[in-house]
Parts: structure tokens; C-alpha cells; sequence
């Protein structure tokens, strides 16, 4: 906790209850006149207030650091009886002198998991040029700039101020602003470490890559704004990110990944409304969740995970001196580049980006006269992809081979980083096969995140997704991110079955007109079905599609930018996931990536909005679009379970723990030819 303290200003007042220092009486306080608290209606009111042990001490071993050693700390008792501004009232051995500018009150709060209504902080006191006012005037009432940690230790930070000249007497510490009507019984809330400083931002990180203001603080100003961030690594096609400019704090890191090589050199540019203002680049080497800037003579030090800027200081960081720090030329702010250190081990990191006013903080400029939520500055975290030149790739499956298209075993073969790679499946005798799982990223074996940032996704490729002659599949470029492993879906069946059934998938949108299914009109409405028949054994694909330019048009709207398609489909089946695919009229195919593999485990309907941001297609022109298709990937939902079957008396039914049951009620399980109870 001492390491990640923030250093105190002198001015900073302080509250200590294992030494007693900062107070001189504890009691409650409720703002309700009628209160039982005010009125003594309720005996001996001191009770609900005390201090006592500290009831979490422990070290939280995911962050390394120990929220709150204090063996003592304040504990209030949450009243069903007083209203929701009833708190603990501490009568403060100093007066605080308030003007109008903003000062912050940092308390340590501990409330029960579940208890996450909002806490409080009230002013008691009174103006020193006002001698009429009671010194019990309510002078603010202030909620966190920051989050409460649901049954842990947290840091929160309450903005103050007031008219001039006003003193404050006594802080209320309000435990819970939800209202108390409802409840049958009372909890206790703990407080620690009260202190008054000039600082915004919280003392211990209690989350990872922290910012210093509320994750969906909106922006303050109209007239200057973060629009896209450019990134160009050596031997890297060049990325641009969009910003969604309703929020300061924009985290991208499950969407957007920058590629680069170790000693490869970054470029970063940022789009930006406005002036005077200035640009940082940080990167978490250590993966310890958080950035730390290492500045020495001007520049960044060895190790230093603020990379690069335009304007700390005087200077930018190639250590050159800079006039002023107004980095916005031409509607762009240019970061100098920076190197990917040589040793760099390949993996994934976490990236941030901001716009801000001379500030190395990576948090936001937390200045109370200079804050980045006022400065117009923002936020942006991606992650970084360091990789090799080539992945390895293998596979790993019972009951059959995935092999390399070229009829190569894959056992820990070396491919192209971010080029696509076909496979072939290759089933055993009196085997089929239902797909394969692709797991691929870093560290496979690990967690899947680390430090909130992803380590590798495994994404199921349905069987429709193979070519029925050849059985190959092409892996996407996008899946060859680092190491690649395959595990093949075989199961017993070959191509035996001959039963088939007729699966019916509808799809429905969100405008009336005329629809198309192979250049025939098929009907007037918001909705078509198509339909086909499959043979058991078999995982279905259904097919809608046209052979006229824009075929699922109609007069007035176009798919994709005025649509949301609903799929539906009938029988017991699951949608595992759908593809969406056309010509450009140059003979090019165009498929949508984005969803084609997501499985809806147990899913009837799904809903396919703003398909315009997912595909190509939805971008080109109008007049340039051909035989649009759209395939919807099903699975037999129920492979392996009845539920609330019939049965014969007769049949053995065995629970579980292996004694035989006759209640089926619950529905069982066919396992290895033996029912089971569920």
C-alpha cells in the first residue's frame, strides 16, 4: 500500500482511528429532522458508531498489494430506522477552511458483498463571515468520483467545495444511499484513512490500468475531441482506431490489437478537435497492470513505460525542447516514434494512448486546475501483439487427423504469422466429424486473461464451414495471432445415416417490402423463411440468397443500414453461428468473418443489428453488389439429453451415485448406453 500511495500535499488533513489523531468525538448523524436518531427516540444513538478490528486485513493476490493493514479501523451500523443519509458523524480536531475551489475527500471503504448503493460524504459547519449560521449547517453533500469495490477495501474520492469563507466542523460518512423502507435487518459499513487533499485520484490502485475519473465519464467540452489514433509499426500495415466520442476513457482492448516485431519501430498519430494540447504513448511491459513513466534528462529511461510524447515538461521525448505544448498541427498530434526493445518477449501487452496537457500521469492529468476531463483530453487502450516472423501450429484429437492441406501431419509446424492456413480433416474409419476447436494467442495453457487483457480465444468452426468434397478449411489471417492449436470434432457415424428431416430457418426484418430468393419475388411483408432437407448424422446448413443486384433491397431501404435481421429457427436445433457472403461484380467474394464462427449454445432466435460495421459488404456500393447469400449454421440441440421422458418401467435407471431410481421427473441423460437422472 506505501508504494502505491499518492504523496500528500502539506495542506493535507488527516483522520487516523489507531492513533485517534484528526478527531475529537464520533457520533451519528441523520439529515432527517424526524429521524429517530434526532428526536431520542432511539436510546443511546453512540452504539451505532464505534471503532473496532479491522475485519479484512488480507492481501489481495491478484493486484500484490494489501488494500488496508490498519488494525483499527471505524465501523457504523447501517439503521433500517433512519433515512438513507444516516452516517457516522466525526467531529474534526481542526477546523477545514473551504473556498469555491475544489478540494477532495479520499476515505477507505469497506461495505458486505452486495451492499453497493452509493456512498456519501456530508459537510457540517458554517460561514465565518455569517454570524447568525449554525455551526450544524449542511454545507455539502457529496457522492464518489470513483467506484466502491463490492466487499473489498476501496479508495473513495469525494470532490468538495463551497461558498467562501466557509468552515468545516464535523464530515457524515453515509454508508448507504439506498433507501432503508424495504429492509428487515441492518449491516455494518467500515471507514479508514480519511484524508483532505488537493488530489483526484485514488490512493491504491485497487483495479488494473486505472484512470483517474469514473470509466464512463462523459466528455465536458464541445470544442475539442479525440476522433481516431493511427498506429504504423515496421513491417505492420498501417491501423486506425475510431474513438466513440461520447467518453473520455475508451477500452478497445477486446476489439482492437496493434501488431509488431521486437526492435520494429511505432508511429503513432492522433486525430484531434482543437488546440493546445498534447500526446503520450504508454506501454505495460511488465504486464503488472499498471504504466510507470521512468523520465531521465528529458527522456524516457530504459524500462520507461510512458514510450513516447510530445510535450512533458518543456520537452518532448527525444529530449528536444519544445516551445510550447500545443501539439495539434494540421487537426493531427504526432507522437515521435519509438522502438519495440529487441529482448521484448513475444506475447500480448496493454497499450494506452492519450490526449493531455502536460501530464506523464497515465491516469489523466489529475491537477484540480488542469484535470483531463476538463482539458478536453481522452483515453484509448488496445492491445499490442509483439510476435515472430512464424507461430507454431498443432493439433490434438481423438478418432481422426487434422492435417495440413497438403496431407502433413501438424505436429508443432511452423506457418506465417498472420497469413491464412488451410487444413483438412481426415476422420477414422466409421467416423464424421461435427468441426474443430482453433485456440490461438499466447500462453495457451495459462489463464485466459492476465492483468484483464486476453492471452488467447477459442473459436469452434462448425463442419458447414469445411468444403463437403475436399474437407479443408481455411484458418483467417486473423487466427494466426501467435500459437495455434487445433482440436477435431469426431464422432461416431460416418456418412451411414439416411433419416432426414426438414430443418426451417425464418428471417425476419425490421422494414416491410418485397423479398427475393433466387430472383424470384417470394413475398410482401417484414419476413421469408427458406427450408431444406438434411440427413441425420448431418449438421445442416440453410441457405437464403438472391441472384439479382441488391436482392434483399427494397425500394426504399437497404440491408445492412436501415435492417436488423431476426434469425430464427424451427425443430431442436442450435444456431452455431452464420456467414454472410456476395460478389462485388469484379468476381470477388466478400464473407463476413466477424460472427461466422460464434456458437448460441441453446438459442432459438438471434438478433443481427448494424451488420454494416461487420462487413465489407455493407460498405461497397450499391451498384457493385451480387448474389447476396447469407448461411445459418444449426447443431442438433439435443445430442445426448431427454428431457421429461417416457420410459419403461422396465428400464434400469440409475442416479448419479450409481442406485437405481424410479423418479424420472428431473429428465436423465443417455450416458454410454446407460440412463442416467439428471
Amino acid at each position: 500500500m506505501a508504494a502505491l500511495a499518492t504523496q500528500l500535499p502539506a495542506s493535507a488533513q488527516t483522520i487516523d482511528f489507531e492513533t485517534g489523531e484528526g478527531f475529537s468525538r464520533l457520533g451519528v448523524y441523520d439529515t432527517w429532522e424526524q429521524s429517530p436518531f434526532r428526536t431520542g427516540a432511539i436510546a443511546s444513538p453512540e452504539r451505532y458508531v464505534g471503532i473496532t478490528g479491522n475485519p479484512d486485513t488480507s492481501l489481495n493476490e491478484e493486484l500484490g498489494i494489501q488494500p488496508n493493514p490498519s488494525a483499527k479501523v471505524l465501523a457504523v451500523q447501517r439503521s433500517r430506522f433512519g433515512s438513507n443519509t444516516f452516517g457516522a458523524r466525526i467531529d474534526l480536531a481542526d477546523t477545514l477552511h473551504m473556498t469555491t475551489a475544489t478540494r477532495y475527500v479520499h476515505v477507505m471503504v469497506l461495505k458486505p458483498q452486495g451492499e453497493t448503493a452509493d456512498v456519501m460524504v456530508i459537510g457540517l459547519g458554517k460561514r465565518r463571515d455569517w454570524k447568525e449560521q449554525s455551526p450544524e449547517t449542511e454545507q455539502f453533500w457529496e457522492t464518489s468520483s470513483t467506484t466502491l469495490g463490492d466487499g473489498a477495501w476501496t479508495d473513495l474520492v469525494f470532490p468538495i467545495s463551497t461558498n467562501e469563507y466557509v468552515d468545516i466542523h464535523s464530515l457524515v460518512l453515509v454508508p448507504d444511499l439506498a433507501s432503508p423502507h424495504l429492509r428487515q435487518g441492518d449491516f455494518v459499513a467500515y471507514f479508514d484513512d480519511i484524508e483532505i487533499n488537493d488530489n483526484p485520484k485514488p490512493r491504491i490502485m485497487t483495479s488494473f490500468y486505472p484512470v483517474n475519473f469514473d470509466a464512463d465519464q462523459k466528455p465536458t467540452r464541445t470544442d475539442r475531441a479525440l476522433n481516431s489514433v493511427t498506429i504504423k509499426a515496421t513491417g505492420e500495415k498501417t491501423q486506425t482506431v475510431s474513438i466513440d466520442k461520447t467518453k473520455v476513457y475508451n477500452n478497445q482492448v477486446e476489439t482492437k490489437t496493434i501488431t509488431a516485431r521486437p526492435g520494429s519501430t511505432v508511429n503513432v498519430k492522433m486525430s484531434y478537435t482543437g488546440n493546445w494540447m498534447s500526446g503520450y504513448a504508454y506501454v505495460d511491459w511488465d504486464n503488472d497492470g499498471q504504466f510507470k513513466p521512468v523520465i531521465e534528462n528529458n527522456k524516457p529511461a530504459t524500462g520507461s513505460e510512458l514510450v513516447s510524447y510530445t510535450y512533458l515538461g518543456g520537452y518532448n521525448s527525444l529530449g528536444k525542447s519544445q516551445s510550447s505544448g500545443n501539439s495539434v498541427s494540421n487537426g493531427y498530434i504526432t507522437c515521435p516514434s519509438f522502438k519495440i526493445p529487441e529482448d521484448t518477449p513475444f506475447g500480448i501487452y496493454r497499450m494506452r494512448l492519450k490526449v493531455d496537457w502536460d501530464s506523464d500521469d497515465a491516469g489523466g492529468n489529475a491537477d484540480p486546475n488542469n484535470l483531463i476531463v476538463s482539458n478536453g483530453g481522452a483515453i484509448l487502450d488496445v492491445l499490442l501483439n509483439v510476435h515472430d516472423e512464424e507461430v507454431d501450429i498443432s493439433a490434438n484429437q481423438l478418432n481422426g487427423d487434422v492435417l495440413a492441406d497438403d496431407g502433413t501431419v501438424l505436429s508443432e509446424k511452423r506457418i506465417p504469422f498472420g497469413q491464412t492456413f488451410k487444413i483438412k480433416m481426415e476422420p477414422a474409419p466409421d467416423f464424421t466429424y461435427t468441426g474443430a476447436v482453433i485456440t490461438h494467442g499466447y500462453n495457451l495453457d495459462g489463464p485466459e486473461y492476465v492483468r484483464d487483457n486476453r492471452q488467447y480465444r477459442s473459436i469452434t468452426i462448425p463442419a458447414s464451414s469445411f468444403d463437403s468434397e475436399t474437407h479443408e478449411y481455411s484458418i483467417p489471417a486473423s487466427y494466426i495471432d501467435g500459437e495455434v492449436r487445433i482440436e477435431g470434432l469426431f464422432t461416431p457415424g460416418g456418412d451411414s445415416g439416411t433419416m432426414t428431416e426438414k430443418i426451417t430457418v425464418t428471417y425476419k426484418k425490421d422494414a416491410d417490402g418485397a423479398f427475393y430468393q433466387n430472383g424470384s419475388e417470394v413475398g410482401i411483408g417484414n419476413g421469408w423463411a427458406a427450408s431444406e432437407w438434411v440427413s441425420a448424422g448431418q449438421e445442416p446448413v440453410v441457405t437464403i440468397k438472391s441472384d439479382r443486384n441488391n436482392g434483399f433491397n427494397t425500394t426504399n431501404y437497404n440491408l445492412g443500414r436501415d435492417f436488423k435481421f431476426t434469425i430464427s429457427v424451427g425443430s431442436d436445433y442450435y444456431i452455431t453461428g452464420y456467414k454472410i457472403s456476395t460478389s462485388d461484380g469484379w468476381g470477388t467474394t466478400i464473407v463476413t468473418e466477424d460472427n461466422q464462427t460464434e456458437v448460441f449454445s441453446g438459442a432459438k432466435e438471434l438478433t443481427v443489428a448494424d451488420l454494416s460495421t461487420n462487413s465489407t459488404w455493407f460498405t461497397t456500393a450499391d451498384a457493385n453488389l451480387n448474389s447476396p447469400m447469407i448461411d445459418v449454421y444449426l447443431m442438433d440441440a439435443n445430442p445426448v439429453g431427454i428431457i421429461q421422458p417416457t420410459i419403461d418401467d422396465a428400464c434400469d435407471i440409475y442416479s448419479l451415485d450409481g442406485c437405481r431410481v424410479s423418479r424420472t421427473g428431473r429428465g436423465i441423460y443417455i450416458i454410454g448406453g446407460r440412463k442416467i437422472v439428471k
